[in-house]
């Protein structure tokens, strides 16, 4: 097993996505047996997937710690992993199904994931992390997907929680990046409890909103302006000192990055709107604050970089700073 840049437990699935925005709001669907014909495009996908083959595509070493069933879905992406030179555990393949997503967009820009609800991603265990041990200690970045966890029955939320501990047992332990999904995660955990799980955790991902509510900030009807994002960020360098932030619309139109040791605090708009395949573009911003503003990987041009709307990076003075 080699030494890895990149180390990611999250989501591998098999997404089957409507190609263009539909041109209607979804709620306006009222009656039954309506068919509209548009391109589905049948693409792996995943909160994990993506940002292995984002950061593979910017020329990073990296290994996918995750599973896909013993099924059709699963030998594709297999194949498409590894001629993108993605790393794989030894345990890769589970008997439940691979992990599917039907993705679609309405005319408001409001997008409808369905997950089936039983699939081999739930199935990743510790013996496999532990399997794993040595390439958690030694790599650059071990990404964790809020997936991962949000599930406490689940054998990958141990799981989880085991490779973070592991990443933590090195001379030169990693960052170790948590990405807050789903968004609506406060609902079911409380901030204690995700504190808990995300004790190890040097850099966070969230979306603004998700963090007011754990802070008991703001209301779900709100819309967040660039203000309430900075205060957003003041109260969370108090618990995260290094995160990226993000809101408008889709979620990822702004971002807020702060690294308070470093006494930097960059706030700008991602381009998510000026570009039209958005899919994994927030995997893509994450990949790209990690190689440009927290520099935990180095910094690299190629398929892992935003289209456009980056800020610089380089200046900035963080909460306190």
């Amino acid at each position: 097993m080699g030494r890895y840049d990149l180390v990611v437990l999250g989501d591998v699935n098999m997404d089957y996505v409507v190609a263009r925005s539909l041109s209607f709001p979804l709620s306006s669907v009222r009656e039954n047996g309506l068919i509209y014909w548009e391109d589905i495009e049948e693409v792996p996908g995943g909160s994990g997937l993506n940002l292995c083959a984002f950061a593979a595509g910017a020329g990073h070493e990296c290994l996918m710690l995750g599973k896909v069933g013993n099924d059709a879905a699963g030998a594709v992406i297999t194949a498409w992993l590894t001629a993108r030179g993605v790393g794989r555990p030894a345990r890769w393949t589970d008997a439940s199904p691979t992990g599917k997503a039907l993705i679609m967009r309405d005319s408001a820009g409001v997008r409808l994931i369905i997950n089936n609800r039983v699939n081999a991603n739930h199935s990743l265990s510790v013996p496999d992390v532990e399997e794993n041990a040595p390439a958690l200690a030694s790599c650059q970045v071990l990404y964790v997907s809020g997936y991962c966890v949000m599930d406490p029955g689940a054998a990958r939320h141990d799981a989880a929680l085991r490779a973070m501990t592991l990443a933590r047992s090195g001379d030169q332990p990693p960052a170790i990046v948590f990405d807050v999904v789903p968004h609506r995660i406060h609902e079911t955990v409380s901030f204690d409890r995700f504190r808990e799980n995300t004790r190890n955790v040097d850099i966070l991902i969230s979306e603004v909103a998700t963090m007011r509510r754990f802070l008991g900030l703001g209301s779900a009807g709100e819309n967040i302006d660039a203000a309430m994002a900075l205060q957003t960020a003041e109260l969370v360098a108090g618990f995260y000192p290094r995160a990226a932030l993000r809101y408008g619309p889709s979620g990822c139109d702004h971002e807020v990055l702060m690294d308070t040791g470093a006494g930097l605090l960059v706030q700008h708009a991602t381009g998510h709107r000026q570009v039209s395949d958005k899919r994994g573009y927030g995997d893509r911003l994450a990949l790209s604050a990690l190689q440009e503003f927290f520099h935990v990987l180095p910094a690299a041009t190629g398929a892992g970089r935003p289209a456009a709307g980056r800020g610089d990076f380089s200046t900035g003075t963080g909460p306190g700073g």
